[in-house]
């Protein structure tokens, strides 16, 4: 069995709420810091499927946090 991964993405851009998701190790690679990236990532305990982009912390000029753009229903 793989880790899971702990993800904790804002529910949207402008939100101060956020989820918590556990993520495959292929799907927690997905994940970078820094500007424009995206990513697709599925849950492990909900299998429902999110796609994810880089945004600011709060921190002066860093870019390490997350926030949903999207999310899917699981495949089955």
């Amino acid at each position: 069995m793989t880790d899971r991964k702990l993800c904790t993405p804002k529910v949207s851009l402008k939100s101060e709420e956020r989820l918590k998701l556990y993520l495959n190790e292929s799907d927690a690679k997905k994940i970078q810091r820094g500007w424009k990236w995206t990513a697709d990532v599925t849950d492990i305990d909900t299998q429902v499927r999110y796609k994810l982009r880089g945004c600011a912390c709060s921190a002066p000029r860093c870019m390490c946090d997350a926030y949903v753009v999207d999310a899917y229903p699981p495949l089955s």
